[in-house]
């Protein structure tokens, strides 16, 4: 029978641990191997030497003790790492851009880690060095720098090393191993010449325009000419320039020496990853000089906006420190064009300006192995034919796109190159690497030391870049996983190759999971071919989406790589390098023409919400969180307005959003080489579609207006006015409004008094029965109402006044939230309000510009114009009043708390400057945004406000809670209905208990004399039997239970309030003196309660477990004391 595996396949087995630790029995041989032979150093190095750790040591309580507590909690923390951490071993994990280690990587770390050794100097890390200087020269030969070769001849060699690297003397290319590729990024910023326009001029005659201008290469080879032409040393060069160069004198005294007026710039794609502004603040360059180009709708660097920067730099004689191309970014694994960048330099060096350019290849760079022919006699086989088996694991690899290809390939022509091992090199963390492409550029990032640099000594890697010491084992990882796969087609080409065929494939099923009569819909950042054209054809994208899903979707491996039209079409798809970015939006049911209709959601806000709670769904978000139940693991990533612009404009239309404001996306990244194999990846996009499905039955609950209970806080006493208290997320519940209505008169004047009662207690009016926002908040309407003198522990009402009909109702101010009707920003000199109300008394409203928000109303302020007036007609319609003295945007967004201490501003007495405005807005009924654009300059009145004090007739009402929850939190979706889930509570000591040993001491803690131990141990037997008699009730369950009779005792006297303050039906009496006897019998029961013995079942469990840990001590004790007794009396031990 034919193997039903192909050569491939077989060898990328071999690579990996495996998903179910396949490869487990070659892992425990290996690891064995590791410690054999680390033993047989060990005790191979001067074997004479004494043993230091004796057998009588090994025997002794203390020996004994701390290795049963570390196999202890090294049990309990292997546990919990398997239940807690992020399984990047298993195809279902598509997150970041991470995933397990290939084995060679792996176990070169675990071997290198047993000698930890130190990178920083030759001495401390004799071989590891050399490994690293190898791998480093591995990966610049990838890149295509120019390395050669060269056998080292030493009459020392050592024979049995002649597998390893040999240290070479002269070479082109030049690259090391750093923590990760934010250190390399932030290691990049840093006679006669030849111009950048070709022009050759003597040095001392250059300007400084010309001087900061000289073509790297040209700068690179001073020092080689300056020893060739003239003889002069390194050491003698270093010592002269010592103290004139940028690492001694800084950049800002060279700037003044050669009037450099115009600061020195960065370019780097608008995407770029967060090292980039961090190394420029880090370096003293300033974030503010890396300038951010912006990105075309692929997310790549828009090359026409870049040679426009360009134009200006030598319009305005300002340098370039140099040119970043991405090449994989990190959000959506997009790559600059690299290629023609290159080319701009050389266009640009004609007009004198040259610079540096370098790539962030931290994720692109491996990628090139896809483009490096293996040697001969390489360790991967040919394709094997015929692949007929039903279970065959076959995964095919695929060929990169042309354009990405082509800037792949100009890789070698960057002066220097980002890569991390610990992303496509499949690296154990931390491995990152910086390649140049001059070796002499690492001179530039040189800092030398006595202790790690010494005449006659090989070279040490520590001198180079920013960091000190470092890890040998990523450098020895990195080797060996280079030199078991290889850095070519057959190796890690074909791990990628692999990996980019299962993203793309993937890419293939977001592209097509939803259809027109689905309720969501999933839309992929990368565009369809279909898609990417000037005026999209609706219809040939479906007609499109329909082919993706025939020839790939519905298709396995095989027969994917069977069909010429599928082979070509999916070579057409997806991102430049395996990063799938996606976000989805829903549907609700609209009528249109009569007929009802599914219309994708416009609102961003909501959509956001979507993507959050499927991210929720899809990652480990909580320290509480375990992995048994998340059958796939996604991340997420916020595009940004500033960052992203017409590309973000443009993937908002293609979602159906409408609106300014940063987009929340997901991704997922394919480097298993697994995914698509048998059923797997249909099985997993089931699941994704189901769950999806569910969450936008729960975003239709969130935006569909139906009759609902709404509160407004009542303001004034003469003529009453009403605010609704609005929530921003939830469409029943999503409006400003300000209202005035009618009660009757025998109502009003019952809440007139208990305001005289309670000045400052804020009441609220409701409506009895279910209605819409709409239906309350209409002219002329009516309504039954309710007024609650305010909200309990459960945020539910407390009724105050029932069985009454609310009239007249005349609409002041009436403005939707949604987040097409929001302003883009905060006001940034002010905090605006309405004020309303009558000649006697004047009410304000924090006007809601924007999510998140506060809701901040005051009645009956006292205003004090030094300019200007406020008329009658004002008050009644309302006009825009902004407090000065505070910037919304700087106090923006506030906590979501419900209640805030004495230091907010907002407080009663307090007094603030104000200036009024007349309302831009005439229409009350119309929505923002620009709802408070007014004239700063032109206000019609100035003054001041202050809010009522607390012992006067006003009343303050601050929540930044309930504007801002969210209701649907607590809800899932179950078998189609929504229900209510269990939400993970915060944690403060879940981790603490489980590892913290509470009975246990440690040994030092035992070392006192013997005598001092005996008394305080029999001390501790004492005080043991003293528990074991108590009645143990703690002093918390008193306390709780006294609190609960205040509660209930305060819960009494505000019902006998309610008796004496209104006018209470008979029934409304009966219902009281019902619930005041309810009340009293709940204070009986408590006071019994007090005298019972309270002790429930997991108390009494408790109970029992500290008993047995105590007599466990007792006896320990007891058995300590009669050994330390004999000990004193000089009498054996039995």
């Amino acid at each position: 029978m034919a193997d039903p595996f192909n050569h491939e396949n077989n060898a990328v087995a071999s690579w990996f641990y495996g998903p179910h630790a396949e490869n487990n029995h070659w892992v425990r041989r290996f690891y064995d191997m590791i410690v054999d032979e680390h033993k047989k150093a060990r005790q191979g190095y001067f074997p004479l030497d004494p043993q230091f750790i004796t057998e009588q040591m090994k025997k002794s309580v203390e020996y004994e003790k701390n290795m049963n507590n570390l196999s202890e909690q090294l049990t309990l923390l292997s546990k919990e790492l398997a239940r807690k951490t992020t399984p990047f071993w298993s195809p279902r994990y598509m997150g970041h851009m991470s995933m397990e280690p290939t084995m060679p990587g792996h176990l070169g770390y675990i071997a290198a880690l047993q000698y930890n050794q130190n990178n920083v100097a030759i001495e401390s890390s004799p071989l590891t060095t050399w490994l690293e200087i190898f791998a480093g020269k591995q990966l610049c030969e990838m890149l295509g720098f120019n390395v050669q070769w060269e056998p080292r001849y030493d009459e020392n060699w050592d024979p049995d090393l002649e597998k390893m690297p040999k240290i070479l003397p002269k070479i082109q290319g030049w690259g090391h191993i750093t923590c990760d590729g934010s250190v390399a990024n932030l290691e990049s910023i840093c006679f006669k010449v030849e111009l950048a326009d070709g022009k050759i001029k003597l040095l001392k005659d250059c300007s400084t325009w010309e001087l900061l201008n000289l073509k790297p290469t040209t700068i690179l080879d001073i020092p080689d000419r300056l020893s060739k032409e003239y003889g002069m040393s390194p050491d003698f060069l270093q010592n002269a320039l010592n103290d004139y160069i940028i690492q001694t004198i800084g950049k800002e005294y060279l700037e003044k020496k050669f009037g450099i007026e115009n600061p020195i710039l960065y370019f780097a794609s608008a995407t770029m990853h967060y090292s980039w502004p961090k190394g420029c603040a880090i370096t003293g360059i300033g974030s503010r000089n890396l300038i951010p180009v912006p990105v075309d709708n692929d997310a790549r660097m828009n090359l026409k906006k870049l040679e426009k920067f360009l134009e200006k730099c030598v319009k305005d004689k300002q340098a370039i420190y140099a040119v970043v191309a991405i090449i994989g970014s990190t959000e959506h694994g997009a790559c600059d064009p690299l290629d023609d960048i290159i080319k701009l330099r050389k266009k640009y060096e004609r007009y004198g300006l040259s610079f540096v350019i370098h790539a962030d290849a931290a994720w692109g760079g491996y990628f090139r192995s896809m483009l490096v022919k293996p040697p001969i006699g390489s360790k991967s086989g040919d394709r094997l034919e015929g692949h007929e088996e039903s279970r065959d694991s076959f995964v095919p690899m695929l060929a990169l796109k042309p354009y990405t290809e082509k800037h792949l390939e100009s890789l070698k022509y960057c002066d220097s190159v980002t890569v991390d091992p610990h992303k496509s090199g499949y690296v154990p963390y931390p491995a990152g690497s910086l390649c140049y492409r001059n070796r002499h550029m690492r001179y530039l990032n040189t800092w030398k030391s006595p202790v790690i640099v010494r005449p006659n000594e090989e070279e040490s890697i520590g001198i180079y870049g920013v960091e000190g010491s470092k890890s040998a084992a990523a450098a020895v990882a990195t080797w060996l996983s280079h030199d078991i796969i290889g850095l070519h087609q057959k190796g890690y080409g074909l791990l990628l190759g692999q990996a980019t065929f299962s993203s793309i494939k993937l890419y293939c099923h977001w592209a097509t999971m939803s259809t027109d009569d689905d309720n969501f819909i999933v839309t992929p950042f990368n565009m369809l071919p279909t898609e990417n054209c000037f005026l999209p054809n609706l219809e040939k994208i479906k007609e499109e989406k329909h082919l993706i899903r025939t020839l790939i979707v519905e298709k396995s491996n095989h027969e994917i790589i069977e069909c010429d039209p599928a082979k070509e079409l999916i070579k057409k798809l997806g991102s430049d390098l395996m990063v799938n970015t996606f976000a989805c939006n829903f549907k609700l049911k609209v009528k249109e023409n009569s007929e009802e209709v599914l219309k994708l959601n416009e609102d961003i806000n909501e959509a956001n919400y979507l993507n959050q709670r499927l991210y929720e769904e899809f990652s480990l978000t909580s320290s509480k969180d375990t992995n048994e139940k998340k059958f796939l693991i996604l991340t997420s990533t916020k595009f940004k307005k500033e960052n992203y612009g017409n590309c973000l404009k443009n993937f908002k239309n293609r979602l159906g959003l409408k609106g300014d404001q940063d987009l929340y996306v997901l991704i997922n990244v394919v480097m298993s080489p697994w995914v698509t194999e048998f059923d797997f990846l249909n099985e997993l996009m089931k699941k994704f579609q189901s769950t999806l499905q569910d969450l936008a039955k729960l975003l239709v609950f969130r935006n569909t207006i139906e009759p609902d209970y709404h509160a407004f806080v009542i303001q004034g006493t003469d003529k009453l006015y009403f605010t609704h208290l609005p929530m921003f997320q939830m469409e029943n519940h999503r409006q400003q409004v300000i209202f005035t209505a009618e009660l009757p008169q025998n109502i009003k004047e019952d809440y007139k008094k208990a305001r005289i009662k309670h000045p400052s207690r804020v009441y609220f009016l409701g409506n009895k029965n279910k209605m819409t926002l709409e239906e309350i908040v209409c002219n002329e309407n009516s309504f039954e109402g309710v007024i609650y003198k305010g909200f309990d522990s459960n945020d539910q009402p407390i009724s105050f006044i029932e069985k009454f009909k609310v009239t007249g109702v005349k609409v002041l101010k009436k403005r939707h939230l949604a987040t097409v009707f929001q302003d883009a920003n905060y006001p940034r000199d002010r905090m605006p309000f309405y004020i309303y109300g009558t000649e006697q008394q004047l009410h304000i409203d924090h006007i809601l510009l924007k999510y998140p928000s506060i809701q901040l109303s005051a009645d009956c302020v006292e205003l004090k114009l030094t300019q200007g007036i406020l008329t009658q007609s004002q008050r009644e319609k309302g006009a825009i009043l902004h407090i000065t003295d505070y910037y919304e945007y700087t106090m923006q967004p506030f906590p979501e708390i419900k209640k805030h201490g004495s230091s907010f501003f907002f407080q009663e007495g307090r007094e603030f400057n104000v200036e009024l405005y007349k309302d831009p807005v005439f229409d009350p009924n119309q929505n923002g945004p620009g709802l408070d654009d007014v004239d700063s300059n032109t206000p019609f009145a100035r003054g001041t406000i202050r809010l009522p004090r607390k012992d006067e007739a006003g009343c303050l009402f601050i929540d930044s809670y309930s504007i801002n929850k969210d209701p649907t939190a607590k809800y899932k979706v179950k078998d189609g209905e929504i229900r209510e889930r269990p939400l993970d509570k915060p944690f403060d000591k879940y981790y603490y208990d489980k590892f913290e040993k509470k009975t246990e001491t440690h040994w030092y803690e035992e070392k006192r004399t013997k005598k001092k131990n005996i008394e305080e141990q029999e001390t501790d037997i004492k005080n043991v039997d003293e528990q074991n008699t108590e009645i143990n009730v703690t002093d918390e369950q008193n306390t709780k239970t006294e609190e609960r009779k205040n509660i209930e005792e305060t819960d009494i006297e505000n019902a006998d309030e309610q008796k004496t303050e209104i006018n209470v039906t008979d029934e409304q009496k009966t219902k009281t003196e019902e619930r005041k006897n309810m009340e009293e019998t709940d204070v009986k029961n408590v006071d019994e309660q007090k005298t019972e013995i309270n002790v429930t079942d997991e108390q009494k469990t408790k109970t029992e477990e500290r008993k047995n840990v105590d007599d466990q001590k007792m006896k320990k004790i007891k058995t300590g004391n009669e050994e330390e007794n004999n000990d004193l009396k000089g009498e054996p031990n039995p």
